[in-house]
């Protein structure tokens, strides 16, 4: 028998869990950096919550740095293939409802990946280092993006007028906190948070609180 008809199988299956066990690394990178930030959890505790071995991270990754940036990279890799493939699926909408639904899609992504945002926050509490990294790496390309779509939103009378950028942040906060703080809401409310009703009356609220009166007027 050919040897090489015997080997090929299980490296493709040695390739296939090792994938497999980056994205395990991966996945509980984001949740426990995004839980604890980058000083507040160490390599063991996410190998622990993957459920692999510690000298594993080290192999895929290398530092606890690297690992923290490859969950950065990770996250905002789905925010863009979410929001890409969400553009397409509009098609030929005129500019007030396309501009509509991309921030709607925006409320919606907030509450399918609520640690996308609680990365953010945890990012601006950790390593001024990795904060300006994060920035010029991610931040300030998206705010660019993001501004534009709010400039929009603003002559539309969806936004109120004034400083794009502080707009942005507002309107930031206002969409993430009830999911940023979800167990509380639940426990006050009784109510899920992440519920489809609840994601809808939540985005209703923000269009209606955001919504320039004198511009719609």
């Amino acid at each position: 028998m050919n040897p090489a008809t015997v080997k090929s199988p299980p490296k493709r299956s040695e390739q296939k869990r090792a994938r497999e066990t980056k994205c395990k690394i991966l996945n509980a990178a984001l949740k426990e950096f995004s839980a604890a930030g980058f000083e507040g959890v160490s390599t063991r505790a996410i190998a622990s919550t993957a459920g692999v071995n510690h000298t594993l991270i080290t192999h895929h990754f290398g530092t606890k740095e690297d690992l923290w940036k490859a969950a950065a990279e990770a996250i905002f890799d789905t925010y863009t293939e979410q929001s890409e493939k969400y553009l397409q699926s509009l098609g030929d909408l005129e500019q007030p409802q396309r501009v509509r639904e991309l921030l709607r899609h925006y409320i919606n992504f907030s509450a399918e990946f609520p640690d996308f945002h609680r990365f953010m926050i945890q990012a601006n509490r950790g390593d001024s280092e990795l904060l300006n990294w994060f920035t010029d790496q991610y931040i300030q390309p998206y705010s660019d993006s993001e501004l534009d779509l709010f400039k929009q939103a603003q002559k539309l009378g969806l936004m109120p007028k004034g400083d794009s950028l502080h707009v942005r942040y507002l309107f930031m906060g206002a969409v993430t906190s009830i999911f940023t703080f979800a167990p509380q809401f639940k426990r006050l409310s009784g109510t899920d948070p992440f519920s489809k009703d609840i994601v809808e009356q939540h985005i209703d609220y923000i269009f209606t609180i955001f919504a320039d009166k004198d511009r719609q007027a």
